[in-house]
């Protein structure tokens, strides 16, 4: 049978729930709580159905939801944009493959010169998975010199993101703030994961990074959701120092993603970049 990603309902549900305390949402708590958080029939009174229904939802007796429920749900448990998003994802049924999913790891030729021609920024291309099709110099150098430039050209050694992130010691010590990032990752993982439940490779991905990490597994069932799209990041680098950068995510018409990471402009860390950008080995070989 093939791998599907879990996103259990019931348990995102469950963890919503005890992630709230009652004085937060101006509720009395009467008598001895054995569980963290709101109740169940709580929940269903806030949200406008009966006890019995949303406890069928929570321990998975009943697999789906109408939007109109499961949308009173997450204002009941008070849900950002992006978890109410992921709720509705994985409380419907599921569609019969991946939704817009590109239908090849190759990049097309423009976007391969688009990432070339963007020589002040760090450039990759992702899949949704976070597979790195392709990535310019700045990138390459910026975050895994010591793979080779080629790496994304062949899908048996292709690096991924996260896996680096979580798996490489040399990617990992890049981030000044580790913990922040980590959690970042695994909740964009999350996130897409709603969009793709029928995916077999990303699945495979999930349990390779919950075997090969203790921390990634225990954030992963945090069950926290994000869709990290934009901000700054401050990285460590050997070679250049401390680097503030911002970054974005675009999607490409392919169903792709552009990543990319610059600097503000004339400032200490924009110098910075561009030195890394030089190929000191030539410098100094003249």
């Amino acid at each position: 049978m093939p791998e599907h990603v879990n996103t259990d309902l019931g348990g995102y549900l469950r963890r919503m729930r005890e992630r709230i305390q009652p004085g937060e949402i101006g509720l009395v708590s009467r008598g001895a709580r054995r569980v963290p958080g709101l109740r169940r029939e709580e929940v269903a009174a806030l949200a406008g159905v009966s006890s019995t229904y949303y406890t069928r939802l929570e321990q998975a007796q009943t697999a789906h939801a109408s939007p109109e429920v499961l949308s009173a749900i997450a204002r009941a448990l008070e849900l950002s944009a992006d978890e109410e998003e992921y709720l509705l994802k994985i409380g419907t049924a599921a569609p019969a493959g991946p939704v817009k999913q590109a239908a090849t790891d190759e990049v097309n030729p423009q976007t391969r010169m688009l990432v070339d021609v963007l020589g002040d920024a760090a450039v990759a291309v992702l899949n949704f998975r976070c597979d790195i099709l392709a990535w310019n110099s700045l990138f390459h150098k910026l975050f895994a010199p010591h793979l080779g430039f080629a790496a994304p050209e062949k899908a048996e050694v292709r690096p991924n993101i996260i896996k680096l992130n979580f798996l490489d010691e040399n990617v990992r010590a890049l981030y000044a703030d580790w913990s922040r990032e980590a959690e970042y990752n695994v909740s964009y993982l999350r996130y897409i994961a709603g969009n793709h439940r029928h995916d077999t490779r990303l699945a495979e991905l999930i349990g390779e990074l919950t075997m090969g990490s203790e921390e990634f597994s225990n954030l992963w069932v945090g069950q926290t959701v994000g869709n990290c799209t934009v901000g700054t990041k401050t990285f460590r680098h050997p070679v250049v120092g401390e680097l503030d950068l911002m970054y974005q995510s675009a999607e490409l018409g392919d169903g792709n993603i552009l990543k990319f990471y610059h600097a503000e402009p004339d400032s200490p860390h924009d110098a910075a970049l561009k030195l890394l950008a030089v190929d000191l080995e030539r410098v100094y070989s003249r």
